[in-house]
């Protein structure tokens, strides 16, 4: 209302780039019989950004990271075509068949990860909060670095994305290939397991660093479903294992695909989960860390 624009005369709204001076960290305004305090936020508005006042420090860094990283994209240019032109024919099948719109909406949501990740990797070195940035020179910084690395960054991660999709083709020809009714829980579960990993938005959602183990957690379910007709029995025990863990995560309010504000405790359980499957159902392929029921129980207690 009428009191909110006038105590915050930092708001704007339809910016695409840093015009809008130093963000500060507070603002208190005197109001009738004291001071509220509130503060400024960048907020990714889709194909521009505002200023807005929060309540909270903890909402104006979680709007930030996304504005900036908005303001980010805003600024640097895409190399999108350049990437699609580039591609081997063999990547550009494999993209054809993702979970995305389009092609180009799966390399604009590669473009979005690299960049989060690099933005990430040059802020929250003197304690502030990873991926916030309050300044014009600190973000023209963060700019010029993302800029640097975008087109290499970019093709590794598209090719990365690539290599992903077709392994995930591979699995579904394997859950096809089996069509024994016995079978049909774990291939549910398979096929659970595949469409929480592989949904529109998953490159952004996991990040540059996550998407990395996505080849191992595909081929523990090639592993899985080639075992699985031999040995019903032992797949099913493992299910039973393996179901433990994730329905205490459930109960911990966890949800695959995770939503956008789960908490860090939800977020490392989440791919605790990932690790878990592949130490019950496919061993030799080795986990990213040491992974255990206790581990789980324990990482969801401190939530």
């Amino acid at each position: 209302g009428a009191e909110r624009v006038a105590a915050a005369p930092v708001e704007q709204t339809g910016l695409t780039a840093w015009t809008f001076g130093d963000l500060p960290a507070v603002i208190d305004t005197k109001v009738a019989g004291g001071v509220v305090r509130g503060y400024p936020a960048i907020v990714d508005a889709g194909k521009s950004v505002s200023v807005r006042v929060e309540a909270t420090p903890d909402a104006a860094a979680a709007a930030t990271r996304d504005g900036v990283l908005r303001l980010v994209l805003l600024a640097v240019p895409s190399p999108s075509s350049y990437v699609q032109q580039h591609l081997t024919s063999q990547e550009k099948l494999a993209l054809a068949a993702s979970p995305y719109p389009s092609a180009a909406a799966l390399i604009e949501d590669c473009r979005a990860a690299v960049a989060r990740r690099v933005i990430d990797a040059s802020t929250g070195a003197d304690g502030q909060d990873r991926g916030v940035v309050r300044t014009e020179a600190e973000f023209a910084r963060v700019r010029d670095a993302v800029s640097a690395v975008l087109v290499d960054e970019l093709f590794a991660c598209v090719s990365l994305v690539a290599r992903i999709l077709t392994k995930a083709r591979e699995v579904e020809r394997g859950i096809k290939s089996q069509n024994s009714l016995a079978l049909l829980g774990p291939l549910n579960d398979i096929r659970t397991q595949l469409s929480g990993l592989l949904h529109p938005g998953f490159v952004a959602a996991a990040g540059v660093d996550r998407l990395a183990h996505f080849p191992r957690y595909l081929d523990g379910m090639i592993d899985r479903l080639k075992t699985l007709a031999n040995e019903p029995g032992k797949d099913r025990a493992r299910m039973t294992e393996f179901e433990r863990m994730a329905v205490l995560f459930a109960d911990a309010g966890g949800t695959i695909p995770l939503a956008p504000d789960a908490p860090p405790a939800i977020v490392e359980v989440r791919w605790l989960l990932e690790e878990y499957r592949v130490s019950v159902f496919a061993q030799r392929l080795g986990t990213a860390q040491p992974v255990s029921p206790q581990r789980i129980t324990k990482a969801l207690a401190g939530k």
